[in-house]
């Protein structure tokens, strides 16, 4: 067993302000940035918000950058796993405040993953429904440690993701769900509310930040639009700095108007899957499944659909271009037919499955001659994805099947997804520190019902334990060993349908703001709906 030793690295420090000196950099300065959603309440609940404050009004305990591979550690100094990988040591900082002055200390941290237990709600990465996590305990003022059953070097990754909060105001509340949070209390750059406003909210910068004479900016602005069709005339206006939507024809349409100042810059992000719900006919059958794949023409639903951004993704095996390191090109290569334009095969294949036209209407039915129809249900307002399935209904037209396009609001695709109430539903993939953590939302049992991934119906209890088998080694050889199965496993049942390699969204204007990480200084993924990576480069922005 190899001893896990997580060193604190302080790359926050050496990547910030991309080589300015930090005496040079100007304070002051507002950041005006949009948000999707219907309008601001008087929430401050972190969990109950789609995660819009974490990262600016709680800070995580450490950030896994995967654009360096580092580990940006933040409240916490350090993490080390002991050599069984049963236990994990994370040491706090010395001298942290909540945002009102008061000491933030290792009691506030346990309590905060206790309440996680205590709402299985906020159990986002399921570190208690998984049962491996027997305990946290403080040791001292400073020390947290965790206790799991089993060993599991990957268990530190889940730690980013939950939110630290003060025990005195949280073990407060009666029902933690429900809770607004009024007068929050937070360890993030920007934890002071302003002002709150039905389509505006600004927070400014905590006055008791660890970081010294961090922000540099004063103030974060959220503008409230209802959709991407929105976002893209407040950016060409100047009324946001920092875009993270999907934007129409972006050279034209925003670069052009004021090329020295308007920028972007998509690096690979997720891989977006049609996920497929198995438990219903006829995606029962893996042959259909099959079919559905090589109906689809990825280059020309890439170059039409989505303004040539993404990367086609052409890899059965369940991981995009972001883990390209990762993918086993042999195993790719085996199943290639599988995510090959062939219409010609995808018709032979569902008439093999019975799938086929018996009332002589021009569309197939089901084996039991039924009628088949189904939707593939996107976010209303998420354009690109509207344009994206609307291309696909047509190629399936083409091989005689009959779906539609299903817009419906987040929280009804939210709870959809979840609960496996869905025909068919594009989705993106899991980003993290290693794909392992993909095949966790897709596959893990403990999964279900939690996860957007996990409710195709596909699960074996020896994934389970091959997922699991990948945190009890520390051996680089047997992991990749375990990713090539688990990349066959999914050719082979073929649980989502490939579709391409989502670019990271991400358009920032340099008028007022620098500071921004760029193609040439990609010191993170740029990615505004992720706490961690957010907070960094909150940590980096700067008046010009």
């Amino acid at each position: 067993m190899h001893n896990k030793n997580i060193i604190a690295s302080l790359v926050c420090s050496a990547l910030l302000t991309a080589g300015v000196q930090a005496a040079d950099i100007k304070q002051g300065g507002t950041l005006n940035v949009p948000i999707i959603t219907t309008g601001f309440v008087e929430n401050y609940n972190p969990y109950t918000t789609k995660d819009v404050f974490h990262g600016i009004m709680f800070e995580p305990l450490m950030v896994f950058n995967n654009m360096t591979g580092e580990t940006d550690f933040r409240l916490a100094e350090s993490a080390d796993y002991s050599d069984d990988l049963k236990t994990i040591t994370v040491k706090m900082r010395e001298g942290l405040k909540w945002s009102d002055g008061s000491p933030l200390s290792a009691e506030d941290v346990v309590f905060s993953f206790v309440l996680a237990k205590d709402n299985p709600a906020f159990d986002s990465k399921g570190i208690w429904s998984g049962g491996n996590l027997q305990s946290v305990e403080a040791s001292d003022d400073r020390t947290v440690v965790f206790t799991l059953a089993n060993p599991d070097s990957t268990f530190l990754w889940n730690l980013e993701k939950y939110h630290i909060l003060p025990e005195k105001v949280w073990s407060k509340a009666e029902n933690a769900t429900t809770f607004t949070n009024p007068n929050p209390i937070g360890t993030g750059p920007m934890t002071e509310v302003k002002f709150l406003k039905s389509q505006q909210m600004e927070l400014c910068r905590n006055p008791n930040y660890y970081l010294e004479s961090r922000p540099y900016l004063d103030c974060v602005n959220f503008r409230s639009y209802n959709d991407n069709s929105q976002v893209q005339p407040a950016l060409m206006k100047g009324e946001v700095d920092w875009g993270s939507n999907f934007i129409a024809d972006i050279e034209t349409t925003f670069v052009k108007r004021d090329p020295d100042n308007n920028h972007f810059w998509y690096p690979a992000n997720d891989a977006i899957h049609l996920y497929l719900n198995t438990k219903k006919v006829p995606f029962n059958d893996l042959k259909v499944r099959q079919a559905l794949s090589m109906a689809l023409d990825r280059d020309l639903i890439v170059d039409i659909a989505a303004y040539g951004y993404p990367t086609a993704n052409f890899n059965a095996g369940g991981i995009g271009e972001l883990y390209a390191q990762n993918i086993n090109k042999d195993i790719s290569a085996q199943y290639a037919s599988l995510t090959e334009f062939n219409q010609d095969k995808a018709k032979a294949l569902l008439d093999e499955a019975g799938v086929k036209d018996v009332d002589g209407d021009g569309y197939r039915d089901n084996p039991d001659g039924s009628k088949l129809e189904f939707n593939i249900e996107v976010v209303n307002g998420w354009t690109d994805w509207i344009q994206v399935v609307q291309m696909v209904t047509e190629f399936y037209d083409e091989i005689g099947i009959k779906s539609n396009v299903k817009t419906v609001d987040w929280a009804v695709y939210d709870s959809n997804l979840k609960q496996s109430n869905y025909d068919v539903a594009i989705n993106w993939s899991m980003v993290a520190t290693n794909p392992i953590i993909a095949y966790q939302e897709y596959f893990s049992s403990s999964r279900v019902g939690n996860s957007w991934h996990a409710g195709h119906g596909v699960n074996d209890p020896e994934i389970d334990a091959l997922i699991d088998s990948f945190g009890q080694t520390g051996s680089p050889e047997e992991q990749k060993a375990i990713l090539d199965k688990l990349q066959v496993f999914t050719a082979e049942n073929m649980p989502f349908i490939p579709l391409f390699s989502n670019p990271t969204w991400f358009q920032y204007s340099t008028k007022k703001i620098d500071g921004w990480p760029t193609k040439e200084n990609p010191y993170v993924q740029p990615v505004w709906y992720d706490g961690g990576k957010r907070v960094i480069i909150l940590n980096n922005l700067h008046l010009k």
